[in-house]
Parts: C-alpha cells; sequence; structure tokens
C-alpha cells in the first residue's frame, strides 16, 4: 500500500538529534546549559517548546504524532496503527499501577486513582478480561507485577490478532517486525529475572509475553539490559524506516526509533537533574548510541 504520509515522516526524521547532538547534551554543565543546547537543536524547530515542562514535552510528541498520521492512514490499516496508538493508555495504566499518574489518555490524566478506582476504569474494552484476573490474584499477594506481566501479554497479543486490517501483502513483513519486539521485550525480562530475581527457568516462563523464538526457547537465553536493546532494536528500526519504504512496517519502525531517541534525551535530562556527570551517566544508564 502506498502510504503518502511516510515522505513525511522521513522530512521529520531529518530534524531528530543526531548522536553528535546526543554527545553535546552529555557535555552539558547541568540543567541550564543542557536546555541552551537542546534549544539550538533542529528538533525544537520542528517541534516548538509551548512551555517550560521539557520533560512532558519531550513524553507527548510521539503519542500526538501518532494521532495526526492515524488520521492520514487509508483503509482498515489505520485499524491497526489504533492498536499501536493503544500501548499508550498501557504505558499511563502501568504508570498509576506504580504510584503515578495518567499522562497520554484523557480519561487518566484528569483523575486521581488508586487501585480499587482503577479496577473501575478496566471494567471495559479490551483490558477487562485480562485485568480481572490479574487483579484477583493482586488482592491475594500485593504483587503489582503480576498486572503489568498480565496487561503486556493481553496487549501484545491484540497487536498481533490486528495485523488481519492490513492488506495481505504487508500482513507477514509486519507481523515479522512486531515478533522482533515482542523477542527484544523478551529478552529484557529474562536479563532482569535472572539477573536481579535469580528465578529458575520453570517460574520465568510465566513473564513472558508467550509469542516468538525467544518464548519458545527462553532456557537458552540470558537476555540483554536496557542499553543492549536501545542499541539493537534501534538499529533495526532505523533500516526498516529507511529501506522499507512506504509501508505499515516503516511507519511503525518510526516510531518506535522516534520514541528510542526522545527516551535517550529523557534520560540525559534527568541525569542532569540529578547532578551526574557524562561519566557517572554512562555508568548508570550505559551507552544510548544508535544509528543517527
Amino acid at each position: 500500500m502506498d502510504y503518502s504520509v511516510y515522505p513525511k515522516l522521513r522530512a521529520i526524521y531529518s530534524f531528530l538529534p543526531t548522536s553528535e547532538d546526543i554527545e553535546s547534551l552529555l557535555r552539558a554543565e547541568g540543567v541550564s546549559d543542557f536546555r541552551n543546547r537542546f534549544e539550538k537543536t533542529p528538533f525544537l524547530k520542528r517541534f516548538p517548546l509551548l512551555d517550560n515542562d521539557l520533560e512532558g514535552y519531550l513524553k507527548m510528541i510521539p503519542f500526538s504524532l501518532a494521532r495526526i498520521v492515524r488520521k492520514q492512514i487509508p483503509g482498515a490499516s489505520a485499524f491497526f496503527f489504533d492498536a499501536y496508538i493503544k500501548g499508550y493508555e498501557l504505558r499511563d495504566i502501568k504508570d498509576i499501577i506504580n504510584g503515578g499518574e495518567g499522562f497520554f489518555i484523557d480519561e487518566l490524566r484528569d483523575r486521581s486513582f488508586d487501585m480499587e478506582s482503577l479496577d473501575d476504569y478496566m471494567q471495559k474494552g479490551l483490558w477487562e478480561e485480562c485485568w480481572n484476573l490479574a487483579f484477583s490474584k493482586y488482592k491475594e499477594r500485593s504483587n503489582k507485577i503480576d498486572i503489568e506481566v498480565a496487561l503486556d501479554q493481553c496487549y501484545y497479543s491484540y497487536f498481533l490478532k490486528e495485523i488481519r486490517n492490513l492488506p495481505y501483502e504487508e500482513i507477514n513483513g509486519t507481523e515479522e517486525f512486531l515478533l522482533i519486539l515482542i523477542n527484544f521485550k523478551n529478552r529484557l525480562w529474562l536479563y532482569r529475572l535472572k539477573q536481579f530475581y535469580n528465578l529458575q527457568d520453570f517460574e520465568i516462563k510465566r513473564f513472558l509475553i508467550p509469542k516468538g523464538e525467544v518464548y519458545e526457547n527462553f532456557a537458552m537465553d540470558e537476555g540483554i539490559s536496557e542499553d543492549v536493546f536501545i542499541r539493537e532494536f534501534g538499529s533495526i528500526c532505523y533500516w526498516d524506516f529507511k529501506f522499507r519504504m512506504y509501508s505499515m512496517r516503516s511507519i511503525l519502525a518510526f516510531f518506535f526509533f522516534l520514541s528510542l531517541k526522545i527516551n535517550k534525551i529523557l534520560s540525559i535530562y534527568r541525569g542532569k537533574l540529578l547532578s551526574l556527570d557524562r561519566e557517572r551517566f554512562k555508568e548508570i544508564w550505559g551507552e544510548l548510541y544508535v544509528g543517527s
């Protein structure tokens, strides 16, 4: 399918921070210097900063752009893209579960939630069945990770099913991309579960998204750290966006690449708020470079 929005995304890509921009932000001496350097990047020419809430501004860019792009995607393919956008609601729900607030979805942003009031919100649509099963376990064990795992499994199963809305010639390529993403997500979980929780193989499988090669062969995989995920998955997104042109796969790759770029900038900004120098930042967060 010929997605006319693709050239517009290529134009936006040209404004994204380069590796040199990221390196410059790492060298910033404090928050004020960071903001001064960031304001000189081409990124702000394309996405002007409207207020002083730099973190909120950065977080909102992929979501706002996705809603604009959704209106320009033709036919039933737009319903598939809705599944991508649904991931922002999942992020809000997880933030609320962990004591934060909603950010992207109006119904979640404009209210204060505890677990009981969130339970009321979840009694509809995609989340209802998996939420009710997980929430009943939570009430027995007070373990929030049970809920997060169940929601992840529910979301990615839904995301894969919505591929049916794409034209036939796009189904295999888009499914392959999503399975690559799921494999990376499972490898992240494997790393955390083995390194920090010291779980045995028989305990691990229930935490994974039940799709893909890593799930089927998890005992043979040690997992990957966050910085490895950023570098390796970012490289795949970069290649797919550049070379699988005018496809839904390339559009998804752009949005994941954009989110990785913005998360890097946010990580550096948060580091400056904590007065971390460049070397200490890299020690904590690792190398955050992907192809520019």
